[in-house]
Parts: C-alpha cells; sequence; structure tokens
C-alpha cells in the first residue's frame, strides 16, 4: 500500500480503527450512502464483519458479524449508483454504492467481492473474477459539465468559507467549508476521503456547541433565580425594618 492510499485510510477509517479486533484485518471499504441519511457513509468488509459507518457521532453504526450473513441483493435502481442489500439471520442493511467513475466501481466491487471470498452468497449476475464487477457509467458531455459546474461553485464555496474564517470577516467558516467539500465529493475522490473527516468534525464540534451553550444558559437561570431571591429577601428585611421603626 503507497503513502497515498495509507493516508487516504487514516482520514477515512481512523476512528474505526480502535473499534477492531486485534486479529482482525481490513479486506476492503467503499464510500456509500444510506437512504435517508445526509450523512457520508462507508461500507467497510474485514475478515470478521461487515460495517456501515455514518460519519455522525449521532447515528450508531451497524456491525454485521459475517457468520450471520447470508447474501446480499443488487438493486441498479440508477444507472450512476448500485442499491446493496445485505441479508443477514433476521436483520437488513441497506446501502448504496456510486458507479459515476471508473475509481468508484472498482472500490464498490472489491467491497463486494470481499464478501464473497468470505462465503457470503452474491447473484448470479455478478462475477468477482472481474475488475469490475460493476461497470461504471459512461460520462457523456452532460457528465463533464457537471464536474465543471460542480469544481466551479464548490471552489467559490471554499473561498468564501476562508473569507468566513478570517479575522476581518467573522462567521461560520468550518460548517461553509464542510458545504464546499459536499459539493466537490460527487465528482472528486480526494473531497469524498475529506468529507467523511470534516462531517465527523463539524458535528462533533456542533454537539460540543449546543450542550456548551445549554449549560450556559443554565447557569444564567440559576444565577438569576439567586438574585432574585437575594432582592426578595432584601426588601423583605426593609419592610419589616419600616414596620419596626413605626412600632417603636
Amino acid at each position: 500500500m503507497g503513502p497515498v492510499a495509507r493516508f487516504r485510510e487514516g482520514l477515512v477509517l481512523g476512528p474505526l480503527r480502535s473499534q477492531f479486533d486485534g486479529d482482525e484485518s481490513l479486506l476492503a471499504w467503499a464510500h456509500a450512502k444510506v437512504p435517508g441519511v445526509r450523512a457520508p457513509a462507508v461500507l467497510v468488509v474485514t475478515d470478521q464483519r461487515c460495517l456501515l459507518h455514518i460519519a455522525s457521532p449521532s447515528v450508531a453504526d451497524t456491525h454485521t458479524q459475517l457468520g450471520s450473513l447470508v447474501r446480499f441483493d443488487l438493486d441498479r435502481a440508477t444507472p450512476e449508483t448500485v442499491g446493496v442489500r445485505l441479508n443477514g439471520d433476521g436483520e437488513e442493511v441497506m446501502a448504496e454504492l456510486s458507479l459515476t467513475t471508473r475509481a468508484r466501481s472498482r472500490a464498490a466491487g472489491r467491497v463486494l467481492s470481499a464478501l464473497v471470498r468470505q462465503n457470503v452468497g452474491a447473484p448470479e449476475t455478478f462475477d468477482p473474477s472481474k475488475t469490475s464487477p460493476l461497470p461504471p457509467v459512461p460520462r457523456g458531455v452532460k457528465d463533464h459539465a457537471r464536474r465543471v459546474w460542480v469544481t466551479v461553485v464548490g471552489g467559490l464555496v471554499l473561498l468564501v468559507s476562508l473569507a468566513f474564517a478570517s479575522p476581518f470577516l467573522p462567521g461560520p467558516g468550518a460548517l461553509t467549508a464542510v458545504a464546499g467539500i459536499a459539493i466537490l465529493a460527487r465528482e472528486y475522490e480526494w473531497a469524498r476521503d475529506v468529507h467523511v473527516w470534516a462531517n465527523r468534525q463539524a458535528e462533533r464540534f456542533v454537539a460540543w456547541a449546543r450542550t456548551a451553550w445549554s449549560r450556559r444558559s443554565h447557569d444564567d437561570a440559576d444565577a438569576g433565580s439567586v438574585d432574585e431571591r437575594d432582592g426578595g429577601s432584601e426588601g423583605e428585611g426593609s419592610s419589616l425594618g419600616e414596620g419596626y421603626g413605626r412600632a417603636g
């Protein structure tokens, strides 16, 4: 494995390594999308399990032991993606793999071929001996135009995020940068890797900010209650003092 591949793997799968057993080996992984979930996901196959990781601290990962996996089915609902349905003992996991480029189709093929080598059943049309068992979608003029559009818009959003991050124009620079990376991730593999990492960091920051704001609001409310009690006590003492003076 070259340095670029090691860097990509560390960027995307870094937090997952701590969940592996001591003798567990990584076989293949590919970027994925979970229906109904906005955060990017990664489909990982080891020699012991199939892991669907969603790059969001608020969504739990799905761990399925290979021994409980019976087969996987493919659903080519659209030309650009293939739906993968993992069928186990009483459970079902769904993920979508992109086939818009040769690199993405090969990554999807490596993940599914790894499942076949681990004795997981596959459709008859799936041939794991091919370099690209799931051929990529041919790219036409419209696809190249979309790549240019994505590059321009994503680059502009990143430039805006740099402006927000400057000391002269304060603003949500980090969240804007994540949005720019998400746009570029539609076409570029490096952006998909960064998107997974950045989305994890951004959601952790948002969760921390919400907790800090909630704690601060709670502390301010407690301080206000104490001030009201102290003010009420002082007023009551003055009234008693005045009454005592009149009585004297």
